[in-house]
C-alpha cells in the first residue's frame, strides 16, 4: 500500500517546502500504528529546538493519533486498524507547537465523546 504524507510547517523558513509531501510504501496488512511508527523512524516530522514538538495525525481530516518529539511511540485515539490493501492512504500532520501532548490527547479524547 502507498502512504502519502503532508504536514504543517513549523517556522517561516520551513514554509519553502510546504506542504512537505512525502510518499512511501508499506506491506498490505499494515496497521495504523505500524505506519505511524514508520513515519517516526523516517524522521519525517520536523523537530524543533527544545525537543518538544507536538503533532496530531489526521486521516480523512479526522484526528487519529498524537505524536510528540519527546515520545518514542505515537498514541492512537482509537483502536489500531489494519489499513485496506491496494489503497493510497493520505495522512496529514497538524503541528500543535510545543503544547503538552498529554493535554492535546485529553482535548481530542474529550471531543470524540
Amino acid at each position: 500500500m502507498h502512504i502519502n504524507l503532508t504536514r504543517d510547517s513549523v517556522a517561516m523558513g520551513d514554509d519553502v517546502d510546504a506542504p512537505h509531501a512525502h510518499r512511501f510504501s508499506m506491506p498490505d496488512g499494515s496497521t495504523l500504528a505500524q505506519v505511524l511508527q514508520t513515519v517516526l523512524s523516517q524522521r519525517y516530522l520536523a523537530s524543533i529546538t527544545g525537543g518538544e514538538a507536538t503533532w496530531v495525525a489526521l486521516l480523512e481530516q479526522k484526528p487519529i493519533a498524537v505524536l510528540a518529539q519527546q515520545w518514542q511511540q505515537p498514541v492512537l485515539l482509537g483502536p489500531d486498524l489494519v489499513l485496506p490493501p491496494n489503497v493510497a492512504v493520505q495522512l496529514h500532520f497538524r503541528y500543535r507547537t510545543q503544547q503538552d501532548p498529554e493535554e492535546v490527547l485529553a482535548e481530542l479524547r474529550k471531543q470524540a465523546v
